[in-house]
């Protein structure tokens, strides 16, 4: 299930350049919900990971592959980066 404050604080980083750069300069997500926090929001690090699970879900294996294809490796972990769009 979607948590509508996590919802509301990615709409605002989408619009914001300024905000968008600090959320980039965090080292992980639980830095992102720190920032959303300290804009009075409530989410958490693991609120991330499922959305970002559930958004990756609806995407079509043609949508996938370009992502597959970028994914960089460390061990057996993903490493990731947010694209803003």
């Amino acid at each position: 299930m979607a948590n509508p404050q996590l919802e509301t604080f990615l709409q605002i980083v989408k619009r914001d350049p300024d905000l968008r750069e600090r959320v980039g300069a965090c080292t992980n997500l639980n830095a992102i919900a720190d920032v959303g926090a300290s804009m009075g929001y409530a989410f958490s690090g693991v609120d991330l990971v499922k959305h970002q699970a559930e958004a990756t879900l609806r995407l079509s294996p043609e949508e996938l592959e370009p992502i597959a294809a970028a994914v960089a490796l460390e061990g057996h972990l993903w490493l990731m980066r947010i694209i803003w769009e």
